[in-house]
């Protein structure tokens, strides 16, 4: 039960290299008329948008988190005043799965960097042949009877079963984060009362619920007496749309003033031989210059 380095981290940086050396300098160092070992790692990560970092881990199925790079031992500078972006592409496999997400966090410079929070640009999974989406994913249907869904289009991984007694049950891919972005539903023209238009809730467990099926539940409010579960309109156009994070952590953290790349297994996997593998770019510190002249 735990988490090791398997190789890693592998890379050279130059910060001087990436935030202040013009284009031509750059193909300089590049093909070696020029500079330093660090500076030609540096020119030709970012000429052939290759990583700066690369690291391997191995774990097995726990929370135990590892430091897998520290960028600021790794010769990677946070300047005060400047912002200087960190992109990673995270890997995690087992056997049979593959999930990976790409991610990036901004970082304010100073003597204690601040990290600015991770986001995700995109992600996706194959879990034993069946392909998963992450990031922002969308799903939407349309109600074609009081009890049934047909489906219009819908991110890998998402599905909603038919309607019974106002609610129906939502799967969504294996995950460690789910947001609930956005929940709509468009009504017919003419709504009877045999047929209530509905507002789609979304049930809050889908948002601790790392193995994800869950209740959408159709609630419609009726003058006086509140809020009432209800099949909704025929002919209505349900939307979800989800932020959605894979099941494994791959992050930015502080240690004391470092930066660094932490992995975390986890759970929700369930496997017992996880392998992590990411890829760390480094952006140039961006800075403007203010005189009180």
């Amino acid at each position: 039960m735990a988490i090791s380095i398997t190789w890693g981290p592998i890379g050279t940086f130059d910060p001087a290299t990436r935030d202040s050396a013009s284009f031509f300098q750059k193909l300089r160092y590049a093909d070696g008329s020029a500079g330093t070992a660090a500076q030609k790692a540096t020119a030709v990560a970012e000429l052939d948008q290759k990583p700066d970092f690369r690291c391997e881990l191995q774990a097995t199925t726990d929370t135990s988190n590892l430091q897998a790079i520290d960028l600021t031992d790794e010769g990677v500078t946070f300047p005060s005043r400047t912002i200087r972006k960190i992109k990673g592409k995270s890997w995690c496999l087992t056997d049979n799965d593959t999930y990976f997400y790409e991610w990036e966090e901004e970082v304010l410079g100073g003597t204690t960097p601040v990290l600015l929070g991770q986001r995700i640009i995109r992600g996706h999974a194959e879990e034993n042949g069946a392909a998963r989406a992450y990031g922002q994913v969308h799903f939407q249907a349309t109600i074609t009877a009081l009890t049934t869904i047909t489906e219009i289009f819908a991110s890998k991984g998402i599905s909603l079963g038919d309607i019974t007694a106002g609610d129906a049950d939502l799967t969504i891919p294996k995950n460690r984060l789910c947001l609930v972005k956005g929940h709509n539903l468009s009504q017919p023209s003419s709504i009877t009362a045999s047929t209530l238009g509905a507002l789609p809730v979304v049930n809050p467990a889908l948002l601790t619920d790392g193995s994800g099926t869950a209740a959408v539940g159709f609630l419609n409010t009726i003058a006086g007496t509140g809020w009432t579960t209800t099949s909704p309109a025929l002919g209505g156009v349900v939307d979800l749309a989800f932020e959605i994070w894979p099941p494994f952590n791959h992050r930015l953290v502080m240690n004391s003033n470092n930066v660094e790349v932490q992995c975390t297994a986890v759970d929700a996997i369930g496997d017992d031989d996880l392998k992590h593998y990411v890829e760390i770019f480094v952006g140039k510190a961006e800075k403007q210059q203010h005189s009180a002249v």
